[in-house]
């Protein structure tokens, strides 16, 4: 029989010999996942080599003959001009510069770069029909907001419609063959009261000096054939292009974004779906008002369009950064649908 301190030392080194083994498996198992580890590692080298030594094969790519693929109709909008308005730079702290010569110039600049994009695409597709969206807010008016103008109100209509005629006109001249409807929108700017307060929808025209401006220009084109005019008494308007319905408004009732982190998407987005949507509805929402370009998608059925007056001091307090002045151009497809999206930059 083994005396106690034999007991004692065998139970010891049965300990030792548990923790030796214990620490050769904890051994084993590290040396296995650094075996792992490094085989792996081979494995991904030797297949990045492989990739680094194949010799790629080069298939043959002809282009396509050159030919124009089905129709389209351009689509210029043209808002939020302000035209009367006088912005010193050092009321914006030089980030913008504004005055009736200035407006002048970026107008002039948008109706040219649309002639561009028209020509451009005519290398693709037949376009033989423009549709110019007259958004409203082509003068600012000095009772809206106490806005520094160069010109009473009455003059900044003449002047304002000097623009859209000098523009509308240059297009026709240059392009004899194209054909242009004319979509009118009133914007919050031209009303008769002056009231920042919105009218009732009811009377939104009635009480519009550029309703009365619109109905001069069509009245100033009645005898070429070339140009029509869609002036709807409602605050929406509704154009069939093809397959497609497009919905204008200036966008100054009925809802409302309040600088939210999200932008205009959410609100807008709710009172498309949830309202319009239900009345009229249309593949795209065209509008303006907050002077920001903001492009379509497959997603998102709105545009929002810029503005050629840029930073002002009443836009400082909500507007996110210095946008440059823009105004929006695309196509309607007849195959595609809506393509082309592109700011026509009012500044060189």
């Amino acid at each position: 029989m083994a005396t106690k301190p034999n007991v004692k030392a065998e139970a010891r080194l049965e300990s030792q010999l548990r923790a030796k083994s214990n620490a050769l498996k904890s051994t084993d198992k590290k040396y296995k996942v650094i075996q792992d580890e490094l085989e792996r590692a081979n494995s991904a080298l030797h297949e990045a080599l492989q990739v680094m030594s194949y010799v790629p094969t080069i298939y043959e790519m002809k282009p396509s003959p050159t030919a124009k693929n089905g129709q389209a109709t351009a689509f210029l909008l043209l808002s939020d001009v302000h035209c009367d308005e006088l912005i010193p730079k050092h009321k914006v702290n030089g980030l913008n510069e504004h005055n009736p010569d200035i407006s002048k110039r970026r107008v002039a600049t948008i109706f040219d770069r649309a002639l561009r994009f028209i020509r451009v695409d005519r290398q693709e597709t037949n376009v033989d029909n423009l549709v110019v969206w007259l958004g409203g807010d082509f003068f600012t008016s000095s009772t809206m907001h106490d806005a520094s103008c160069a010109f009473p109100p009455i003059v900044a209509v003449m002047f304002a419609q000097d623009l859209i005629v000098s523009g509308l006109t240059f297009l026709l001249h240059n392009e004899p063959k194209l054909t242009i409807h004319v979509v009118c929108s009133v914007g919050n700017h031209s009303r008769l009261s002056g009231s920042a307060k919105p009218v009732n929808q009811s009377s939104e025209q009635e009480h519009s000096l550029e309703w009365m401006m619109y109905h001069a220009i069509r009245s100033h084109f009645s005898k070429e054939k070339r140009i029509t005019f869609q002036l709807d008494n409602s605050y929406h308007s509704y154009l069939k292009c093809y397959n497609k319905t497009i919905r204008f408004s200036h966008g100054h009732l009925g809802w409302r974004y309040n600088d939210g982190m999200g932008g205009v998407h959410g609100s807008l987005w709710k009172i498309i779906s949830q309202k319009w949507n239900m009345q009229v509805f249309a593949h795209l929402t065209v509008q303006g008002h907050y002077h920001s370009y903001t492009p379509a998608s497959l997603g998102r059925p709105y545009l929002v369009n810029g503005s050629t007056v840029g930073l002002s001091p009443y836009s400082l307090s909500f507007s996110t950064g210095a946008e440059p002045p823009a105004q929006a151009y695309f196509l309607v497809h007849s195959k595609y649908g809506i393509v082309g999206q592109r700011p026509l930059f009012a500044e060189s």
